[in-house]
């Protein structure tokens, strides 16, 4: 049998993954190569615990070349280009990477400047740098309100917002900075999330914690000098304003003529291929999906990779990708719960407890142990 070549774009979650999983399923006469420059991996979730001491940064990082298995091919460059039709990515380097078989697990990028007024005075959490500066704006806090929520949709993990404030609720009250501070949380959508169930328990977490919740604040405008953020006839003074930038796909995809502005990639929902090209896939936070979530991305690099596989291997498949999910997350009190769904069912929520607040503190130990490697 001939040498088969899959590349896949993106040595993150979705990409390496992809690459892990499809490696224990194929033989060497696979040449499974992935792009990337990064020097770690770091997990996204654990951003929303880094602030408040709950978490120490340096569990949550790894050596890109630690978790790829042997026998991936890792080339240090970032793809500039996507030629669908000739079957070849053009890299930063000046190279071509001929492929039989195209992962996209490009992901996102932050883009602040799309706010006006964005500026070195706000905070976030959706990189390690960034959860760090949080962190030390944090402890430097001394009282007053805080403002906490998302410029736009989509954007990564939709319930950390909410975590957030939960975990932040819990840090001023050993403080003893709670009954000197107000917390908002502002939303661009109607509600905490589309599930209505799950946003009536966690609003109601809210009324019990005097969490202030106001929906709809959308198309934000930062004025630095004042400390105001507004939306339409909405504005709100903070003194700590922790906004989480828009977010986009990367520019290259939008260039080869693969997605719109957005950068975000179309892909049919049941089979996570690109148009009518079966060669081409788009795995994780690259594709055009409401939801922006770590556990999603690893449902579908395992279909991905499982799909590619036996393809190789010419075994007929009529596998369809089922959308699911599954995610634990910190709620009040030192409580959390689970929620799982698929594209046939919703996620409910009837209590929060303990276990499913542990699970959510060894999150990165089983990611690293398990899920990364391709293991789960």
């Amino acid at each position: 049998m001939s040498d088969v070549n899959v590349v896949i774009i993106g040595d993150a979650n979705a990409g390496i993954i992809t690459a892990n999983k499809l490696r224990m399923h194929t033989d060497n006469n696979v040449k499974i190569k992935i792009i990337g420059n990064s020097e770690k991996i770091y997990f996204k979730p654990d951003g929303v615990l880094i602030p408040f001491n709950d978490i120490n940064y340096k569990e949550t990082l790894k050596n890109t070349d630690a978790v790829l298995t042997y026998g991936i091919e890792r080339i240090r460059a970032l793809a500039t280009k996507i030629n669908p039709e000739d079957k070849y990515v053009s890299l930063d380097n000046g190279k071509t990477l001929p492929y039989d078989y195209l992962v996209i697990a490009t992901g996102d990028r932050l883009v602040p400047e799309d706010v006006p007024g964005y500026n070195d005075d706000v905070y976030h959490y959706y990189d390690l740098n960034n959860a760090m500066k949080t962190k030390e704006g944090l402890n430097n806090f001394k009282g007053g309100k805080i403002v906490i929520g998302p410029a736009s949709m989509p954007f990564q993990c939709p319930v950390a917002p909410s975590e957030f404030v939960f975990e932040l609720d819990k840090f001023l009250t050993g403080r003893n900075l709670r009954d000197k501070t107000e917390i908002t949380l502002i939303m661009p959508s109607d509600d905490v999330l589309p599930f209505k169930p799950v946003s009536d328990f966690i609003r109601n977490g809210f009324s019990e914690k005097k969490i202030n919740f106001i929906p709809k604040f959308k198309d934000p405008v930062i004025d630095g000098k004042t400390k105001e953020i507004t939306s339409g006839d909405n504005k709100l003074k903070y003194d700590m304003l922790v906004l989480i930038p828009p977010h986009k796909g990367q520019k290259f995809i939008t260039d080869s003529g693969l997605a719109d502005e957005t950068g975000y990639i179309n892909v049919d929902k049941f089979k996570l291929n690109y148009k009518d090209y079966d060669n081409i896939y788009a795995v994780g936070d690259a594709i055009n999906f409401p939801f922006k979530v770590g556990a999603l991305g690893h449902s579908e690099a395992s279909y991905v990779a499982n799909t590619i596989a036996k393809d190789i291997n010419g075994n007929l498949t009529s596998d369809l990708y089922d959308g699911f999910m599954g995610c634990s997350t910190v709620f009040m009190d030192n409580s959390g719960f689970t929620l799982s769904f698929d594209y046939n069912s919703k996620p409910t929520v009837n209590y929060a407890g303990k276990t499913d607040y542990f699970l959510k503190y060894i999150s990165a130990n089983v990611y690293f142990s398990s899920i990364l490697s391709g293991i789960l």
